[in-house]
């Protein structure tokens, strides 16, 4: 392995621990923010509401920890794949292409992206019931945010078989020496 890798590998593993530690932050707070929201009386709430220029009937405390509650799990996945993005480079820097571990590495991404996109279309038609649009960064407010998930679902998903057959490969070629 050049120079050159091993430093971009170095850089990008600091990179994750880095976004790992925003998102447990992040995912702190907004748990923190949730449980005060329970707490908040209701003509704060309606503020609230009127600032998100949503009217509806709907149980305000309800659609805020609700939406906080997909929030929180969106941010533990982007936690998760960082984590294991993280182990998976540590694995490459090591030259440890081909090895069970990343495999499941690459499962835990796919399924963390997953959850995602199915929380972010799930938040998207939530949203749109309330006709409430723009309420966080953190929401997919677009067909085309869902459509790059889908895609990179595909990517991450043929690298998981692209490395499937790598490890059997490996494996075979173990056997025969």
């Amino acid at each position: 392995m050049n120079l050159f890798t091993k430093i971009v590998l170095k850089c990008l593993s600091i990179v994750t621990v880095f976004l790992q530690a925003v998102f447990a932050f992040a995912g702190i707070v907004l748990l923190f923010a949730t449980v005060a929201l329970l707490f908040v009386p209701n003509d704060v709430k309606n503020q609230l509401l009127q600032y998100l220029d949503l009217n509806t009937n709907v149980n305000i405390t309800m659609v805020l920890v609700l939406s906080s509650l997909v929030a929180f799990l969106i941010i533990a996945c982007l936690f998760i794949i960082m984590h294991a993005l993280r182990k998976m480079i540590g694995n490459i820097y090591k030259q440890n292409f081909f090895v069970p571990q990343n495999l499941t590495y690459l499962k835990l991404i796919l399924i963390s992206i997953t959850s995602i996109t199915i929380l972010q279309f799930i938040s998207q038609v939530f949203f749109a019931k309330l006709h409430a649009y723009n309420v966080s960064n953190v929401f997919s407010n677009s067909a085309s945010d869902l459509v790059g998930n889908i895609l990179l679902l595909a990517i991450v998903y043929t690298l998981y078989v692209v490395f499937k057959y790598g490890i059997s490969l490996q494996d075979d070629s173990n056997n025969v020496i």
